[in-house]
């Protein structure tokens, strides 16, 4: 049977009673404090005492005073705290425990750094005064920290949580794997950074609804982070300081619908070399600083004109689908709303680092790929116009050139139109100056109409260009007719190939 030191007082020895039952004593009831040494001598000591193996220890309404020291220590019960304080940080590096779930508790911050849990890790509800430490830990289940509050206070504090955290890190969860999922949502708020670097989630991560503020970088930072479901920072997710998942993987969705960011220093959002499978930027309000999708590879992105950000970074970033939407209320989706080609050059012009050529050919594809070749060869053209914006003024010179004849190409009804005009030229300055017959007796009837059309199409002999020599101004005129010719028949004939071709 159990021995009860003398030294317990009597809400111990109703702790300890209650123990090895796994019954939940409740000391709403009682004046008396429990000592954390007492706590870790229960949950540390050997899985039997006599005939009486321990099963749980489920706490409620107990203050709870010193330090929980179960570094190094094998739990093999379930432990569960609710609606009680600690007076100093509770340390479970290294720990292996079966499960801890803590609910409605008042803790001066959680040390668990390496710490290993067999089942679920749940800080539901709880005020944690100063940083929790969850790095490199292991969790076979799910990590739940639904409307807790974790703060990291500005002020120096002579026993800091952890000598290894970057100052300002409300919770640190760097390295952490979690086979189930993790869930920071329904009130979670932070006044500091949640780290996720290097985090590896086989479920989803669920922030619906999440206030994360952290006035010296970013709220939420999770380079390298791996999901293999779903990230959601939805419905009025918050992250005042802006999110950075550089190189993370998401295997689903990463969702911002109904999302606000506001970056402090530079980034509204960060995801340059991500990967994901659908990304939702239908934010709630403008982000408040820059989005980076520089290096991003999607397979579909949705995002909300009336949203887009003042700077946007595309360099590299690749899409299969583009889709505009408006904010969807999580019960009634909207419908798709249309945005024009003119609108979309206008989100490629948000780069603050100017032109470049890849974001110009990336959306050209998207138009290609749905069967929108018109609206693909404007996107083409215009990202030759930026390009012309680079050139030297002789190179910009000739770019205006080329655009006005033939739109570089992807406007080859100008060249047809050139053509009417210099034809009409021609015809006008034959009519007023003709021609003197190279041989009179094998002339053709004078037609100025043709005369012209023989000299602008190459290859094409109607009888009239060598049959009249061009006097006076008019040897000028049927120069330039010759070389317009082959330069604008060569642009249709082009442009014809393509229709063709499609």
């Amino acid at each position: 049977m159990w021995k009860t030191s003398s030294r317990w007082n009597a809400a111990e020895r109703h702790v300890q009673a209650a123990f090895h039952r796994g019954a939940e004593v409740d000391l709403s009831g009682t004046s008396h404090p429990v000592r954390a040494s007492v706590l870790a001598e229960l949950l540390a000591g050997p899985a039997d005492r006599g005939t009486a193996p321990r099963a749980a220890l489920r706490l409620r309404s107990a203050e709870i005073v010193g330090r929980l020291d179960l570094r190094h220590v094998e739990v093999t019960v379930p432990v569960e705290i609710s609606s009680s304080t600690f007076s100093d940080v509770p340390d479970l590096t290294e720990a292996r425990v079966v499960n801890l779930l803590l609910t409605d508790c008042t803790l001066p911050g959680l040390r668990a750094r390496l710490l290993e849990l067999r089942g679920d890790l749940a800080l539901v509800r709880c005020k944690v005064a100063r940083p929790v430490d969850l790095c490199d830990a292991r969790v076979g289940g799910t990590v739940t920290l639904d409307g807790s509050h974790v703060v990291n206070p500005v002020e120096a504090t002579s026993e800091p949580t952890s000598t290894t955290l970057e100052p300002g890190t409300a919770l640190a969860a760097a390295r952490m794997t979690v086979i189930g999922n993790l869930h920071a949502r329904r009130g979670f708020t932070t006044e500091g950074q949640v780290w996720l670097g290097g985090t590896t989630v086989g479920g989803s991560v669920d922030l619906d609804g999440a206030r994360l503020r952290h006035t010296g970088g970013a709220a939420l930072s999770g380079d390298r982070l791996t999901v293999a479901g779903n990230l959601t920072a939805r419905f009025g997710f918050v992250a005042d300081g802006g999110v950075l998942l550089i190189h993370a993987q998401i295997g689903s969705q990463l969702n911002f619908n109904n999302a606000e960011l506001h970056g402090t220093k530079s980034y509204a959002l960060h995801l340059g070399g991500a990967r994901v499978g659908s990304l939702w930027l239908t934010f709630a309000t403008t982000p408040i600083g820059r989005v980076r999708l520089s290096g991003l590879q999607a397979d579909t992105i949705f995002d909300n004109p009336q949203t887009w950000p003042s700077e946007l970074e595309l360099v590299g970033c690749t899409y299969r689908l583009l889709i505009a939407r408006s904010p969807a209320d999580p019960h009634q989706p909207s419908p798709p709303a249309p945005v024009s080609v003119r609108q979309r050059l206008d989100w490629l012009r948000r780069s603050p680092e100017g032109y470049t050529p890849q974001p110009y050919e990336q959306l050209a594809e998207q138009y290609r790929r749905g069967g929108q070749d018109v609206e693909a060869r404007r996107v083409l053209l215009e990202r030759q116009r930026r390009r012309r914006a680079t050139l030297r003024i002789p190179g910009r010179l000739l770019g205006y050139l080329v655009d006005g004849l033939v739109g570089y190409g992807y406007r080859a009804w100008l060249a047809g139109i050139w053509l009417v005009a210099f034809w009409a030229l021609g015809t006008v300055s034959f009519l007023l100056q003709p021609s003197v017959p190279r041989n009179p007796a094998e002339a053709p009837a004078r037609n100025a109409a043709l005369q012209a059309l023989d000299l602008l199409l190459p290859i094409v002999n109607l009888g009239h260009d060598n049959a009249w020599k061009p006097s006076g101004l008019t040897e000028y005129v049927a120069a330039l007719l010759v070389v317009v010719g082959w330069v604008l028949t060569t642009a249709v004939v082009a442009g014809l190939t393509r229709t063709l071709n499609r």
